[in-house]
């Protein structure tokens, strides 16, 4: 597989029902987090390196899984309803 390639499936996963899911989780929850920006300006948290994960490997399954354990570590699960709702639709879709 070439980089094109890579590149045109990491846009499809990012831009499915999934990717557009794990999306909106980061921005909800980016307030819970210490927010740092990389070298390119997007902020980065601990889901972060999971859902480019995702966009790569398609796993959403494992995906989902990791997500969900890191929001109920950091308290967040259970705690904010749009949170909550978001994670159940995510799940929706494994």
């Amino acid at each position: 597989m070439n980089i094109d390639n890579e590149m045109k499936i990491w846009e499809e996963r990012s831009n499915d029902d999934f990717g557009k899911i794990l999306q909106a989780i980061k921005e909800a929850t980016k307030d819970y987090f210490f927010v740092e920006e990389d070298e390119y300006g997007n902020y980065v948290t601990p889901i972060s390196d999971y859902i480019v994960e995702y966009s790569l490997d398609g796993n959403r399954k494992y995906t989902a899984s990791v997500i969900k354990n890191i929001l109920e570590n950091w308290d967040i699960l259970g705690n904010d309803e749009g949170v909550d709702s978001l994670m159940v639709e995510l799940e929706n879709l494994i």
